[in-house]
């Protein structure tokens, strides 16, 4: 039964995310803490996403905007070296949530006055070492990355495609830190493998609906996105 509902949970969050480029991941993770342990929910995220947002790039990859990815990749190493640091000594990651709470508010809700979060592009390698540190802390970074590539000289298209290109890049850095603090991914093959296949499903999904709507209605379920995403953080940090 807990292999049939994370299943489903993997395909209905793929579907989310291929189609407005994030809330799935964080979605996804809330439902594995229902049934699973805390030690092992953020690897096995981590390798579900990657599937998740590997398919979703491959997809869109026409759409990746290359510039951004070259910086971004260039500061996932040291993120990621940073995260394996930090792992062991860090618990309770709460002031990390309130900043990406705050984060998302303030795209979804900003008044059309305010700017957007328009970062230079070779920012995009800071971005991508806080990412990857992030992403071993936390589990799901999509929350976090998703303001920086909301941006007005991006398509609809260009953002679910080079955010989820920028992820999965967060995602294979992972892998290696889990396996050198020895995390036993060979125990939950199957688990994994269902999980697998439903993301795969739930993109293909996703990323045809992104096709088929247009662009103000994107960024408006995007903000719904985002508010929806900061609602569920805030709730679990109560």
């Amino acid at each position: 039964m807990i292999l049939l509902i994370l299943g489903l949970a993997a395909l209905a969050s793929a579907t989310i995310s291929g189609l407005v480029g994030m809330a799935g991941g964080i979605l996804l993770l809330a439902t594995m803490t229902f049934f699973l342990p805390f030690q092992v929910i953020v690897p096995i995220h981590g390798i579900v996403q990657l599937t998740s947002n590997i398919t979703r790039a491959a997809i869109l990859r026409k759409n990746i905007h290359r510039r951004i990815l070259g910086y971004f990749l260039l500061g996932v190493p040291i993120g990621g070296i940073m995260g394996y640091q930090l792992l062991s000594r860090i618990t309770k990651p709460e002031w990390l949530l309130i900043l990406i709470i705050g984060l998302l508010i303030y795209v979804a809700l900003k008044p059309k006055k305010l700017p957007y979060i328009h970062i230079p592009l070779p920012a995009f390698a800071l971005l991508g070492g806080i990412a990857a540190c992030l992403g071993c802390l936390i589990g799901a970074t999509g929350p976090f990355l998703a303001p920086f590539f909301i941006r007005e000289d991006l398509s609809k298209e260009q953002i679910v495609a080079t955010k989820a290109a920028s992820q999965l890049l967060v995602h294979i850095i992972k892998i290696p830190i889990f396996l050198a603090l020895a995390f036993p991914y060979l125990d939950h093959t199957i688990l994994i493998g269902v999980m697998m296949t439903g993301v795969f499903i739930g993109t293909k999904i996703g990323t045809t609906l992104l096709k088929k709507i247009d662009g103000k209605r994107f960024l408006m379920l995007i903000k719904l996105a985002m508010l929806a995403t900061a609602a569920k953080l805030t709730f679990g940090l109560i």
